[in-house]
């Protein structure tokens, strides 16, 4: 697993069998999440991120899709 100084790096992962496309995710943390206007459904566009960077939209997440590994 990689590291920064401040943060271990771990892999952001979706479920999107659950995802319910409302968003949240992309409009939270535009830089490791975009939608996808095919899908509807959020793409990860930063593979690997400190859990901080993505700690607001895993809380706002309605469905709980979101997982860092």
């Amino acid at each position: 697993m990689a590291t920064r100084e401040d943060c271990v790096l771990k892999q952001v992962s979706v479920g999107l069998a659950r995802c319910s496309g409302c968003g949240a995710c992309a409009s939270l943390c535009p830089e490791v999440f975009a939608m996808d206007p095919d899908t509807e459904k959020p793409r990860i566009i930063k593979d690997e991120v400190c859990e901080d960077e993505v700690r607001q939209a895993m809380a706002y997440c309605p469905e709980d899709c979101i997982e860092l590994d």
